[in-house]
């Protein structure tokens, strides 16, 4: 028993380890303080609306939600991956001892962090003295969020079961993502199928003018999301048992009911997960053996861009964080594309306005292009690697100016696409030809200016390839570095469609700015390095 517990505290204290970095601490346990007050406001502005059933609902709705987010990262990069397995598989350890630790440690961190969250909700409870409101928290949101949690893994694992024929990590971890994406987007059709409140009426009844309309337009869509899950036939039961005390029987059987599908769920994942382990562990390792198809050409830069492109293919997160860029920005212009189709923005908002469309478009795929930041960090990602650009005759201009050339490419090609998704909505106009220009000259700059701070302090020291980005300072410092020249260049932009009655003159003059700074941020790069 002792050897399972120190199994699972293994696996769990390898879900996130401490910044080494003190600044990032900090940053960190602001980040987590912020959210927590965050919640906590929320919390109490639900409980003032004093309605006991929405209240219990909010809390149940919020717990599930951030359980599946959880869920879905830990599920990607600890269940289903097997870093582990060359350290434990020579141990005496059984296949389902690994994955059954791997498994309740991915349950229990998401689980425990969602009952955390529920600490001001216990303790407003407690004051308006609701025992029975605050024993339901404490058992059933626990027991709803595992069934959440083991619905997820059970789809994952079917697909894990096929992780040996994919040709590369990124194939898996892409087919895993639309999996998600697939499961909430069926939900949310079918959550719109049982809704009776139109999208106009939706936005009609929102007001955050004021404290007063905040607090109405929050009871008004929980109202409306409680009245809609009380219209699907199995979940209006779940939400019933919970929200309400008149039926403390009908909660009792759910709260067996939902423990023993979960109970029947955890097996199978099981199951399954123990069946493929050993068989997945082995097509890792023989994957991680397979040598780097590298051609030697004549040309210096062929050659640079084939080492970093080298360097992003040695980690399957570092391509993962690529295919994220590519995907974000064409994402982002759809979802805007459709609200705006749908005239779901209100007259006032400056968004109606055509002549600020076409800008506003184009600055949000710059700032989704840029929110990604694979060009802050180019220097951290080599880790062990970076020794050979001290050891070896590299030429620093070509390793520089190649770490910026794929990362412009990378954000050039989310552009392109976003705006071919432009003109499949036939907002495309002349105009857009020179926003476009415009915002591949600026995405250009950032990635010139960003990688300055990480080439002079790179974060060598990581075990996890997330640490050289995720829990790299170098990133927000890299947004220091590049953003300011955006937000001076866009001020101007829009200024001047502000003053100048035609907005395609204000778009060519700032596509001549950020030309020009294009061109003297690469001289003056490359006489600092």
């Amino acid at each position: 028993m002792n050897e399972k517990r120190q199994l699972i505290k293994f696996f769990v204290s390898s879900f996130y380890s401490r910044p080494k970095q003190p600044m990032l601490q900090v940053v960190l346990i602001i980040a987590v303080f912020y959210m927590f007050v965050q919640l906590s406001v929320v919390n109490i502005a639900v409980f003032l609306l004093g309605n006991t059933p929405l209240f219990m609902f909010y809390n149940l709705l919020i717990s599930s939600v951030l359980v599946f987010a959880l869920v879905c990262y830990f599920s990607i990069s600890q269940v289903f991956a097997y870093y582990e397995f060359n350290m434990l598989v020579p141990l005496p350890l059984s296949a389902k001892e690994i994955t059954t630790a791997k498994v309740i440690s991915s349950l229990w961190v998401p689980i425990v962090i969602s009952m955390l969250v529920q600490i001001p909700t216990l303790v407003l409870l407690l004051i308006e003295l609701r025992v029975i409101e605050a024993m339901k928290l404490l058992l059933f949101i626990p027991i709803v969020n595992v069934l959440i949690a083991l619905l997820l893994l059970f789809f994952l694992s079917i697909v894990n079961t096929q992780y040996n024929r994919f040709e590369n990590k990124v194939d898996y971890l892409i087919t895993n993502i639309a999996v998600i994406l697939l499961l909430v987007s069926g939900c949310l059709v079918y959550f719109t199928s049982k809704t009776t409140v139109t999208m106009s009426t939706f936005m009609s009844q929102m007001d955050v003018t004021s404290i007063g309309g905040l607090l109405n337009s929050i009871e008004f869509v929980l109202l409306t999301m409680y009245e809609t899950f009380n219209n699907m036939v199995l979940i209006s039961l779940i939400v019933t048992s919970f929200t309400t005390l008149e039926q403390m029987g009908l909660w009792i059987v759910m709260l067996s009911f939902i423990t023993l599908i979960s109970i029947l769920l955890y097996y199978i994942v099981m199951k399954i997960c123990s069946v493929s382990y050993v068989k997945n562990g082995v097509s890792e390792q023989s994957d991680s053996l397979k040598p780097s198809k590298v051609k030697i050409t004549n040309s210096q830069w062929m050659n640079y861009l084939q080492r970093e492109l080298w360097i992003i293919q040695s980690e399957a997160y570092f391509k993962m964080q690529i295919a994220l860029g590519l995907l974000l920005p064409p994402i982002g212009a759809v979802i805007l594309l459709v609200l705006v189709q749908k005239d779901v923005f209100p007259t006032y908002f400056i968004l109606a306005n055509e002549a600020f469309l076409g800008s506003f478009f184009s600055y949000l795929v710059l700032f989704l292009c840029c929110i990604n930041n694979i060009s802050g960090t180019p220097y951290s990602r080599e880790g062990k690697y970076h020794y050979l650009l001290k050891s070896a005759p590299f030429n620093k201009n070509y390793v520089y100016f190649s770490k910026v050339v794929i990362s412009s490419i990378m954000s050039i090609i989310a552009i392109l696409v976003s705006y071919l998704i432009l003109a499949l909505f036939g907002f495309w106009e002349l105009e857009s030809i020179a926003l476009l220009l415009t915002i591949t000259s600026l995405v250009i700059c950032y990635n010139i200016l960003t990688p300055l701070y990480d080439m002079k302090n790179p974060s060598l020291d990581w075990e996890n390839p997330a640490e050289a980005i995720k829990s790299n300072p170098n990133v927000l410092i890299s947004l220091l570095y590049g953003l300011p020249i955006l937000i001076l260049i866009i001020a101007v932009h829009f200024s001047l469609i502000w003053f100048v009655d035609q907005s395609f003159i204000a778009t060519i003059i700032t596509l001549i700015l950020g030309i020009s700074t294009f061109l003297i941020l690469i001289k003056r790069v490359k006489i600092a390095l």
